[in-house]
């Protein structure tokens, strides 16, 4: 989807993956660490550019890369620390439309952006990105997307209980992140070793 929208927080700002974000982003995945935790297939430099025109341009997909805000410099000096994403899959008039969303913080062994886990940038980055997609900061508790930030491309917004996650089994970090949100684990496929959890919003979330 293409969107020129920058989402602030307290502690990272969401901006549109871009072409120059992405030599950064092939280091990531040049990790097999990574690589296995977010199931993907080592890229070429060169498809990774013509993976990022593809998520830019494809209207089912909505991509953005997290950087650490900082107290000083432009936004294009703050560090990139992840990035968060939206799969739509089938129409949104349909009963078995759903959003898939999912969320790196890039660390491993064998590269600096470990420093970046454990500070709260997933769950804010989360958090913007829940409120951004769904118009609905009532349904997380959150406080709403500012309206200097420019609405979320069509079909977006959408309803909080079209929001899914797969995850694997052994990801108890991110699992508990989704619950802080209101997301229940609501099927287990053991073939594919991960947990299918969705937006429930039945107890009272936390975003902090």
């Amino acid at each position: 989807m293409i969107t020129e929208a920058v989402i602030r927080g307290e502690k990272v700002v969401l901006v549109p993956y871009g072409e120059e974000h992405v030599e950064k982003y092939h280091q990531w995945m040049s990790d097999p660490i990574l690589r296995e935790l977010t199931a993907s297939e080592p890229l070429t430099l060169e498809e990774e550019y013509e993976m990022q025109k593809k998520w830019r341009e494809d209207p089912d997909k909505l991509t953005f890369i997290i950087l650490a805000l900082q107290s000083e410099g432009d936004i294009s000096s703050y560090p990139m620390v992840g990035d968060v994403n939206l799969f739509l899959k089938g129409h949104p008039a349909s009963d078995d439309f759903e959003a898939e969303v999912e969320i790196m913080i890039a660390d491993s062994s064998s590269n600096l952006e470990s420093a970046y886990r454990r500070r709260g940038f997933a769950l804010e980055a989360m958090r913007l990105m829940l409120v951004y997609v769904t118009g609905s900061p009532e349904a997380f508790v959150c406080p709403p997307i500012p309206q200097t930030v420019p609405p979320p491309p069509e079909p977006l917004p959408i309803s909080p209980q079209n929001l899914v996650v797969r995850i694997s089994q052994d990801n108890y970090p991110s699992i508990a992140l989704f619950e802080r949100f209101q997301f229940s684990v609501v099927k287990v496929v053991e073939v594919f070793n991960e947990v299918e959890m969705r937006f429930v919003g039945m107890r009272s979330p936390t975003c902090q």
